[in-house]
């Protein structure tokens, strides 16, 4: 008889994998691109931030990113698909970011790029759903929360002006006087010249007052 042992697994019993870390898992890789809000715990478990390095900075913009993320995705599900999807990637280029100081604007460019890259490969799959033909909604169809709060804010006709802007103005204005970026974080955000953006900005002022004239007028008939 041999002595007392290690127990046998049964036959077809699945692997003990409670002592392995997640990252060797077969599924680590999409799991880390799952996390729920809740678990950002078990992505520092997985990725050990060190004082005052990457991760650590990175994860410092998480609300930044949700912001962004809502605005981009127009509902919280995504929006949050793509803050952690964000964060993996950020991790996996940080070798490309030059300057620690626009980790901010850099987070932003990087978020960006990946929403517009989801939305592109959902396209064609939406045009087989549709018959051939793509959906008329789009990212911009419904505010965020944020959004609508900011709305409540302003009052109707500051929202409805800042609704009837161009994506890229729009986008430009908050950026700018909500996330507070400077002109070339919002450069790289939107992947144009820096001069593009201060017209963009400029142009989205003017039209907001020009709207905002109106409305007063109108309002005084």
């Amino acid at each position: 008889m041999g002595g007392p042992g290690r127990p046998r697994a049964r036959a077809g019993a699945p692997p003990d994998t409670a002592g392995r870390p997640e990252s060797s898992r077969n599924d680590a890789p999409r799991r880390a691109r799952r996390l729920s809000p809740g678990t950002f715990s078990r992505f520092r478990v997985s990725h050990p931030p060190v004082p005052g390095g990457f991760l650590q900075r990175a994860l410092a913009q998480v609300p930044f990113l949700r912001r962004n993320g809502r605005r981009l995705a127009r509902n919280a599900a995504d929006a949050d698909d793509l803050v952690q999807e964000t964060l993996v990637r950020a991790l996996e280029r940080q070798a490309e970011l030059r300057d620690p100081a626009r980790l901010r604007g850099w987070l932003g460019t990087l978020q960006r790029s990946i929403h517009l890259n989801a939305v592109r490969g959902l396209r064609p799959r939406l045009e087989v759903l549709e018959g051939g033909r793509a959906a008329e909604a789009t990212p911009d169809a419904a505010p965020t929360a944020e959004e609508a709060l900011l709305a409540r804010a302003l009052g109707d006709g500051l929202a409805a002006a800042l609704g009837a802007l161009p994506p890229e103005w729009r986008e430009a204005l908050w950026l700018r006087e909500v996330e507070e970026l400077s002109y070339q974080e919002i450069a790289r955000v939107q992947g144009c010249p820096v001069g593009t953006v201060r017209s963009r900005l400029a142009r989205a002022r003017r039209e907001l007052a020009g709207r905002l004239r109106a409305e007063d007028r109108h309002v005084g008939l």
